[in-house]
């Protein structure tokens, strides 16, 4: 516009400026350069040359064309600018609607289900109820509900809803995912549940259809029964020809035939715990030590001269560790009944067994006259041989005392199972 400061006249090629910004803004600054060029041309051309013998030549000519070129480079340096953040501003509109799309494609087409969910807080600070704000068409069907779901809220005073919100507000705190199973009641179907939080106050919820793994879970079980079933069952045919076997033999070969019969009964009450119990993969240790000494009681005490006494606490323990601790409980109480109370002595053995904070303890104590020597534990005898690497086998250490008796002591650290999943009644 300065040229026109010069001269009316030359005010129309003010017009260069808008040429010049217009073609920066659609090609580049190349173009808008080219424009600024040509147009000083076209004005240096008028203002310094004689037109028709007229000469429009002024003192500012020069002056204004100059202003003129720093002008419009100062144009198009700006045109340039708007147009890469508008090329920018339009490249990440573009990947944000493909990212968009792609979200809203996988949205609607995975087969597994999704939730977002934002929390409702009470006045205690604590997690009151969740309002739902995405539910996509696989979770739809899993639990049978419709569009409606989105902006429904969970709470409805179901049973387990409030250690459904107590895990829900766990998850949103400490921002740990939890995971459990889940039976859809009206379907009967079972999904795995995953929580995961997203913000301090929004989580995602993600279902997977495990129906067909739990069936199959559910088949191995009872083929895992069955087996253990004809195990308990082929271990006590052994046991009763071994009993047919200890009949007709020497004293001393019947003596040694029954201590097998009790090695035999103490592995087969193993597999009787496994076939009731509701976990495969380990038994109630306090449980099995209760029948054992039932059984023992039976067997080396049938009598009545020495009573038995369990005193155990309920710890699972895997198969490993309790066949093998099965096995020295029945070799130490039949040495106790044997020992410590020939006949016609009476008395008592207790078997302990309890958490120690990391370790467990096994104990069997008798109140007898106590062990003749320190080095008892250590024997040439085949059964505190068995003692020895049956405890080793454990990873325990076996530890003698004769204190009002003798006492075997055998400490193991404590191997937690792995996590059970928790299973909830309901969620919408």
């Amino acid at each position: 516009m300065a040229l026109g400061l010069v001269s009316s006249a030359v005010t129309p090629f003010a017009g260069y400026y808008v040429a010049a910004l217009a073609a920066t803004i659609l090609c580049g600054w190349r173009y808008g350069a080219a424009t600024t060029l040509v147009g000083g041309a076209v004005a240096w051309w008028l203002f310094l040359a004689p037109i028709s013998g007229n000469d429009l030549l002024r003192v500012g000519g020069p002056v204004s064309v100059g202003v003129y070129f720093l002008s419009a480079a100062a144009v198009v340096a700006v045109a340039e600018s708007m147009r890469r953040l508008v090329a920018r501003l339009s490249e990440s509109r573009g990947a944000l609607a493909e990212r968009n799309f792609e979200y809203d494609n996988l949205f609607d087409r995975m087969s597994e289900g999704f939730a977002l969910c934002e929390a409702i807080w009470s006045d205690d600070g604590h997690l009151a109820d969740y309002r739902v704000a995405e539910i996509n068409p696989a979770l739809r069907r899993m639990l049978g509900v419709g569009a409606e779901a989105v902006g429904s809220t969970y709470a409805t005073g179901a049973p387990g809803e409030r250690e459904w919100l107590a895990l829900c507000e766990r998850v949103l705190r400490s921002g740990a995912a939890e995971r459990f199973e889940y039976v859809h009641g009206p379907s009967g179907r079972a999904y795995e549940v995953r929580i995961s939080r997203l913000s301090a106050g929004r989580m995602a919820q993600f279902f997977f259809d495990v129906t067909a793994r739990k069936a199959a879970e559910a088949h191995q079980a009872a083929l895992f029964e069955e087996l253990n079933h004809r195990v308990k069952n082929n271990l006590s045919l052994v046991a009763a020809l071994l009993q047919l076997q200890a009949r007709g033999a020497s004293p001393t070969a019947r003596e040694e035939l029954t201590k097998a019969v009790d090695r035999v009964h103490s592995i087969a009450q193993v597999h009787q715990a496994l076939y009731l119990g509701s976990r495969r993969e380990s038994v109630d240790f306090g449980a099995y030590l209760k029948d054992l000494g039932a059984s023992l009681a039976q067997s080396v005490a049938a009598d009545g001269r020495v009573a038995l006494v369990v005193e155990a606490e309920a710890v699972e323990l895997p198969i490993d560790t309790v066949i093998p601790l099965g096995m020295v409980v029945n070799e130490l109480v039949t040495n106790a009944v044997k020992h410590a109370f020939p006949p016609p002595a009476g008395g008592v053995v207790t078997i302990g067994f309890r958490r120690l904070g990391d370790d467990l303890r096994l104990t069997i104590a008798d109140d007898g006259p106590g062990l003749p020597a320190p080095s008892a534990a250590s024997g040439a005898g085949l059964g505190m041989r068995l003692v020895n690497s049956l405890v080793a086998q454990v990873n325990g250490a076996l530890a003698v005392r004769s204190e009002d008796g003798a006492i075997f002591e055998i400490t193991l650290p404590l191997t937690p199972l792995s996590g059970q999943t928790v299973v909830y009644p309901g969620l919408f």
